[in-house]
């Protein structure tokens, strides 16, 4: 982290899921441009303690917040917690989201409500949980991550709960945009496509890279790349935006 720009400075940012994979490298990004930290996680207490550490080291402010977020009360709690702590919060960053692959006819009813509790609710819940927060700054930003292309009606034979999770995302960030903009809050989705997030294999990123056009699978570079423009003073005439960060994939 260079810290050669630091555009964020005195900003306060939540990054939801951001122990470990593309929610660690978006908070990292954050840092590096002077952000204090939220560190968020729900299971990976030791990777969350780590990389708050680790920012620390480098000058950065941060903390580290539990909560699992398919809970409203939960989500509310974190709300309090982060407050508390930081006073304030100025850009939040929903980035947690389960995954599972599977024909839609195999799944249980709780692996279903797991997709649309964690991928949907979780972002609803944290967004009405900072919204007061951010009206009365009179400043906000809001990034939700979706899918590449959820922006379109179509079939989903393999991860049909998750694509409608994220395309019911997308609506409701461009409802969100639309009651934001007046209060100087801007909402927006970062579309990932195929991603590796440190778990794939040499032979998963062989096959993923197949799939997408620009020959390789995104990183969380690469999302962090957009993620720093929506979050800058550049980018306050931009919301309700729908960015695709999947090297072509889904187009």
């Amino acid at each position: 982290m260079s810290g050669t720009e630091r555009r964020l400075e005195g900003r306060v940012a939540l990054v939801t899921g951001s122990a470990r994979g593309l929610g660690r490298g978006m908070a990292c990004a954050l840092a590096d441009r002077g952000a204090a930290l939220a560190i968020h996680y729900r299971q990976s207490n030791r990777e969350a303690a780590r990389l708050v550490e680790e920012l620390h080291a480098q000058g950065v402010e941060a903390d580290l917040f539990k909560a699992d977020l398919r809970r409203s009360e939960e989500a509310g709690r974190l709300q309090e917690e982060v407050l508390v702590r930081f006073g304030r919060l100025d850009i939040l960053v929903n980035n947690v989201g389960p995954f599972i692959e599977k024909p839609w006819n195999e799944l249980t009813p709780a692996e279903w409500e797991e997709m649309v509790e964690g991928n949907l609710n979780s972002v609803y819940y944290l967004c009405r949980a900072f919204w007061p927060v951010m009206v009365a700054q009179h400043w906000g930003r809001i990034i939700n991550i979706g899918l590449a292309n959820s922006d379109r009606i179509q079939a989903y034979r393999q991860v049909l709960p998750y694509a409608i999770a994220k395309t019911g995302v997308l609506i409701l960030s461009k409802s969100l945009a639309v009651e934001g903009a007046p209060h100087h809050i801007t909402v927006n989705v970062l579309a990932p496509g195929l991603m590796d997030n440190g778990t794939l294999n040499a032979s998963g990123r062989r096959a993923a890279a197949a799939r997408i056009p620009a020959g390789r699978p995104g990183t969380a570079e690469d999302l962090a790349g957009a993620l720093l423009y929506l979050c800058s003073e550049e980018a306050a005439y931009v919301t309700g935006a729908h960015i695709p960060v999947s090297g072509g994939w889904g187009l």
